[in-house]
């Protein structure tokens, strides 16, 4: 088992109620066990024996979940029930924000799940883009909040020089506009121009998160940024990948 999975596996839990025991909402041990029981091709004689090689991969899940804001770590209130073991219980806005999730809020809270999506769009995005994705998912994982915001912002930018490239089917055009002044808005001009309304606001509230981002790197002064502003701004870059590359022909 993978850490991706077994987040999966634990947040599912944490939906139904399946990963409570003692007083937390969230004790890995029981949620590996749970997790066993589902599979029923495990011989009984074999189960404890299991349990206890994947028992620290679901550590780390929770763990990441702990540190993504959803759980905290003890019991839930004062007076209950604790064990030697470490669990975990939501935090004060955890479980609302983990019944919102969509698809996509998944994915980003799955390091390696989210780093081969990207990947996959390699072939059509280049590999600047690969890179500069990878490195905001290492800045995620590493707490550098400011340096994954900015490089998601600048992996946006890499969709974008993609799009316009095709689309004039003219590098060189495309580089030398962007190296203007002014030149993000240049290069976005070049690919909305004749696309329909939808298309048009779509993509170009897209490219914010390129101005909010970037923009905010390249100023000198302090900024307040935390877990939030990074997952939020993978969550955007996720959407717009896929975005631009489900409606590519229409948009070249």
């Amino acid at each position: 088992m993978e850490l991706d999975e077994a987040i999966a596996v634990i947040i599912d839990m944490l939906l139904r109620g399946g990963a409570q025991h003692h007083g937390y909402d969230l004790y890995p041990p029981q949620a590996a066990r749970t997790h066993l029981e589902r599979q029923r091709q495990i011989p009984h004689h074999e189960r404890e024996r299991v349990v206890r090689d994947i028992t620290p991969i679901f550590m780390d899940a929770a763990w990441e979940l702990c540190r993504r804001g959803i759980v905290r770590p003890g019991v839930k209130n004062v007076g209950e029930q604790a064990v030697p073991e470490d669990g975990y219980s939501f935090t004060q806005g955890g479980r609302a924000a983990l019944a919102a999730m969509d698809p996509a809020d998944l994915v980003v809270l799955q390091p390696s799940s989210l780093a081969r999506t990207f990947a996959g769009l390699e072939p059509r995005f280049g590999d600047g883009f690969i890179q500069r994705s990878a490195e905001a998912i290492r800045c995620r994982n590493a707490e550098a909040w400011l340096g994954c915001c900015a490089m998601a912002g600048a992996a946006a930018e890499s969709i974008l020089l993609a799009l316009a490239i095709a689309k004039t089917n003219d590098a060189a055009l495309v580089v030398r506009a962007y190296g203007q002044s002014g030149g993000r808005r240049r290069v976005l001009n070049m690919i909305v121009g004749g696309l329909d309304q939808h298309r048009r606001d779509t993509l170009t509230t897209f490219a914010s998160i390129i101005s909010l981002w970037r923009d905010e790197a390249a100023h000198g002064r302090a900024t307040p940024l935390d877990t939030a502003n990074a997952d939020e701004a993978l969550r955007q870059l996720l959407h717009m990948s896929q975005w631009v590359n489900r409606e590519w022909a229409n948009l070249v």
